[in-house]
């Protein structure tokens, strides 16, 4: 007669060992899981202010080209847009041409700088602009509220090359929200 031998499976100190395994792993794929998330949403969040960058620099060629086809308004500083940014949302009221079929050249930049205004206001959010000319220089810095964006304790964007320190004092003046994404352009004529 042969003996069979029973092989021991666990010893009575090995129990509970597979559980606790399972607990740890099940903590490590957790935090994984809300790094991803957070890499996610980090990742959605620079994109929408990649998007917002483009949008801005369209509107900047945008008045630049409006610029150039209106040389005289430019020089008599009719395209400077030098009020303090306020935020608002609201569009501003374009104004006709005394005679339509021929606009002098300060109606044509105020109709332009309307229409650009309330462009800028439409597609970016709180968007606004400042603008100022030296010479057949034109400055440019569209600025816009970024939703979600965290600032430090300087209050900068946490985003190199943009924020409040970005935007000339004039163009801020005394608002006293939150501080705007503010991008500078320098264009031509």
């Amino acid at each position: 007669m042969t003996r069979c031998r029973r092989l021991k499976t666990s010893s009575p100190q090995q129990r509970g060992t597979t559980l606790l395994e399972v607990l740890i792993t099940i903590f490590v794929l957790s935090l994984g899981l809300l790094g991803i998330a957070g890499l996610t949403a980090a990742s959605l969040q620079n994109a929408k202010l990649s998007q917002f960058q483009t949008i801005a620099l369209q509107l900047a060629n945008d008045y630049a080209d409006r610029m150039r086809g209106n040389v005289q308004g430019v020089t008599a500083n009719n395209y400077e847009i030098t009020s303090a940014y306020d935020g608002t949302t609201a569009s501003e009221a374009a104004p006709e041409c005394g005679d339509p079929s021929h606009c002098t050249a300060a109606e044509l930049a105020d109709l332009d700088r309307a229409e650009w205004v309330n462009s800028l206001r439409q597609r970016l959010p709180g968007g606004g602009a400042y603008v100022t000319r030296s010479g057949l220089a034109v400055d440019i810095w569209v600025i816009w509220q970024e939703p979600g964006l965290q600032y430090d304790d300087t209050s900068n964007l946490s985003v190199a090359g943009t924020g409040g320190s970005q935007c000339p004092p004039d163009a801020l003046g005394g608002y006293s929200g939150d501080v705007p994404v503010c991008i500078y352009y320098r264009f031509s004529i």
